[in-house]
């Protein structure tokens, strides 16, 4: 297969997979909305009591992805009249799904300022979706994960609705992705960090010491994965 055919191939697979996790973050965004205006139309008002309704579609994504750790909402400054920061996020737990709690006064040394956090402000400040890790998420009870994330807007910004994948479930499927060309394949994230790779000339984890680029380091193709992953996939000649 030439080089150019099995990338576009390569990238189709890994943009699949990013699909459908976005696919069911855009299902919980619906349900936000629709929530908000079912409440308002009321002549309420959407606050936390609303936001705790969410429950069953977050828990009902986990379970449809078997790569989630954890689905959630996280709103806007100011969009809940009771509470200024707010979010419902429910991950797998020991014996089912359990809601994660975290400290969010602005006063505390200790507190989880999500507002400060690339992932929410990808959604706020440029309305595009993010893909940030793998990392360790410290304040998620230790856990190593994906979390992409999406805009959630009707008219307004209303936050962002997110999934923690974990990396030990989801980055044998982007390995998957990259297998069956005939091509040593790698696919790098932001700050040229390997993220899977179909061969072991690439360590996972490792940076590179420049972005990929056809033409350039041995490499034969390069593709952007897009989906405001700012991932990208090489293909090199097989060593």
């Amino acid at each position: 297969m030439a080089a150019k055919a099995e990338l576009d191939t390569l990238l189709e697979r890994v943009r699949g997979l990013l699909r459908e996790v976005f696919d069911h973050l855009e299902i919980v965004a619906g349900e936000v909305v629709a929530r908000r205006r079912a409440a308002l139309a009321e002549g309420g008002s959407f606050g936390v009591r609303e936001t705790a309704a969410l429950r069953p579609v977050l828990v009902e994504r986990i379970g449809e992805q078997p790569a989630a750790d954890g689905f959630g909402f996280f709103a806007a400054a100011g969009l809940l009249p009771d509470r200024d920061r707010h979010f419902e996020w429910w991950q797998r737990g020991g014996t089912g799904f359990v809601r994660l709690r975290l400290n969010l006064d602005p006063s505390s040394v200790d507190v989880y300022d999500y507002f400060e956090m690339d992932w929410f402000a990808a959604g706020r400040d440029r309305s595009r979706r993010s893909v940030f890790g793998p990392y360790v998420d410290y304040f998620g009870a230790d856990r190593y994960v994906f979390t992409l994330t999406a805009p959630v807007v009707d008219e307004v910004f209303l936050g962002v609705v997110g999934a923690d994948l974990r990396v030990n479930e989801f980055e044998p499927r982007l390995l998957g992705a990259l297998r069956g060309g005939a091509h040593d394949a790698v696919l790098v994230g932001p700050e040229r960090r390997v993220i899977a790779a179909n061969t072991s000339r690439w360590v996972i984890g490792s940076r590179l010491p420049r972005t990929p680029r056809a033409g350039e380091d041995g490499f034969t193709a390069v593709g952007e994965v897009g989906l405001d992953s700012d991932w990208v996939v090489a293909l090199a000649p097989r060593e």
